[in-house]
């Protein structure tokens, strides 16, 4: 008894330094909010800016499946430990006011890469949780991320009413200060036994062969297209469509997130009480609705409240696709290096694609109609995941 309560005791005190930690991260999900300065000052067409997305992405991309062969090798905390000083470099370049489009994409991959790599951390840890603590973790993790990613816009509005010209390049060494105090976090924190030794050779592949751990990994694919391209674009999409004005609009990045962590933190609460087959349903066919109706709204009461939903039913599906996925693959830093490394590749074209489109039609609208072919997609990747699975399966499905 006295063992299995030390047990709860350090998975508690696991689970408080990584929410800690990654409220921190949540701040620096302010790369979308910081695009129209950076097209501003630097001139960027949207080509060029979709490919500074796509360069973000590409960094993040890497960092999901390298984070977990850099583990194996260097261990947990000394990995994380580096990937997280990667950010730090980043947001200490854009706040130094050196510039240039090609250090421009340095930096983007650089933290782009750091972001990847932390995000593969935290789930990681959250996976060796047991049975529902860890889809309650799931959701608890990234519904603190969503409260650092709802202030961060409200803080670059008050540092550019401050300074117009300088005060995003403030909010980014405030950002590049953070990064140092999550830095701190990692390196004292209690951390999970490492199950995989000797290498590439020595770790556990089997994960591969799990039908349930490809069903996530398609979910997450789909889902990292869409939100990738919703949170890089959506500052831009407001101001350049004329549907809000240039200070709305940046509130509205504000606003998603909020909407997302509310919904993470009742996604929490639901666990054990609806099945995950339930919420993943509900959440994409919600989410299809909603986003139909923002982008095709022309009245700004309307896009808010079309918005307002996008973020609700976004909020529990990148945690829950996770958690299904990961039952195979519980902390496994390779694992779940690989599934985000899959889905990410989605995150990676997709924000690119939009500023393609954009740029050849003269008009972003046309470049965010794509996210919706997106939203369409992950419907059917949920569709599979939930009705392929054996009868077996469906009845532990059931049973969480």
């Amino acid at each position: 008894m006295e063992s299995k309560r030390q047990g709860f005791d350090r998975e508690d005190r696991l689970l408080r330094s990584m929410l800690l930690a990654y409220f921190l991260s949540g701040w620096t999900s302010l790369f979308g909010a910081l695009l129209p300065h950076l097209r501003q000052v630097y001139g960027l067409s949207y080509e060029a800016a979709g490919m500074l997305l796509s360069s973000r992405s590409v960094g993040n991309l890497a960092a999901m499946l390298g984070s977990g062969l850099l583990v194996l090798y260097l261990g947990r905390r000394r990995g994380i430990l580096l990937m997280t000083s990667w950010a730090v470099a980043s947001y200490l370049v854009l706040s130094s006011g050196l510039g240039g489009v090609g250090l421009l994409a340095v930096v983007c991959l650089l933290e782009g890469a750091s972001g990847g790599g932390i995000a593969n951390f935290a789930n990681t840890v959250i996976s060796t949780l047991p049975g529902e603590r860890a889809t309650r973790g799931f959701n608890l993790l990234h519904g603190s991320y969503a409260v650092g990613a709802f202030l961060t816009p409200l803080a670059l509005t008050l540092c550019t009413g401050l300074w117009p010209a300088e005060g995003w390049r403030v909010m980014t060494g405030f950002l590049c200060v953070l990064c140092l105090g999550q830095m701190a976090i990692y390196a004292r924190m209690p951390l999970p036994p490492e199950p995989d030794e000797g290498g590439v050779r020595g770790a556990d592949w089997s994960f591969l062969r799990s039908r349930r751990f490809w069903l996530g990994t398609l979910m997450i694919f789909f889902y990292l297209s869409v939100e990738y391209t919703i949170m890089g674009w959506l500052v831009t999409y407001f101001q350049d469509a004329g549907v809000l004005n240039q200070q709305l609009a940046q509130l509205m990045s504000s606003l998603l997130w909020l909407l997302m962590f509310a919904g993470r933190i009742l996604g929490a609460l639901l666990t054990g009480r609806v099945s995950r087959n339930t919420i993943l349903l509900v959440d994409v066919l919600g989410l299809l609705v909603c986003y139909l109706w923002m982008i095709s709204a022309t009245a700004p009461w309307a896009v808010v409240t079309g918005l307002m939903g996008v973020g609700a039913f976004m909020a529990t599906l990148y945690p829950t696709a996770f958690a299904f996925g990961s039952d195979c693959i519980k902390g496994s830093d390779l694992g779940c290096g690989a599934m985000n490394f899959i889905g990410a590749v989605g995150g990676t074209v997709t924000p690119a694609l939009v500023g393609f489109v954009a740029e050849r039609t003269g008009e972003i609208r046309s470049g965010m109609l794509l996210v919706a072919g997106g939203i369409v997609l992950l419907l059917g990747a949920i569709l599979v995941s939930v009705f392929g699975m054996g009868k077996e399966e469906m009845e532990e499905e059931s049973g969480l």
